[in-house]
């Protein structure tokens, strides 16, 4: 999953800013470990340069089921900044 972001990306979720791709790749493998889900998108929209994929995520998480923000913007067909909102 960490090869779809550029070296220098940035993602943002739960308060939280997670740099460069091993931080990235650290944070995925937290998250996949702490929580069984999964995602559902049902909008998309492209937006100010960026790309907006609205998902359900329902699992073993606290207010599960949620819809979440994938908000992103990609530089030579990689992901270089991701923010995940409610």
């Amino acid at each position: 999953m960490a090869r779809c972001f550029t070296q220098q990306a940035v993602v943002k979720d739960e308060g939280q800013t997670h740099c460069g791709r091993e931080a990235i790749k650290a944070w995925k493998t937290a998250a996949s470990a702490k929580y069984a889900y999964t995602s559902a998108p049902f909008a998309v929209e492209q937006k100010d340069g960026r790309y907006i994929i609205t998902s359900r995520l329902t699992g073993n998480f606290p207010g599960s089921p949620l819809d979440l923000r994938y908000l992103f913007r990609l530089e030579r067909g990689k992901i270089a900044h991701l923010e995940i909102t409610p």
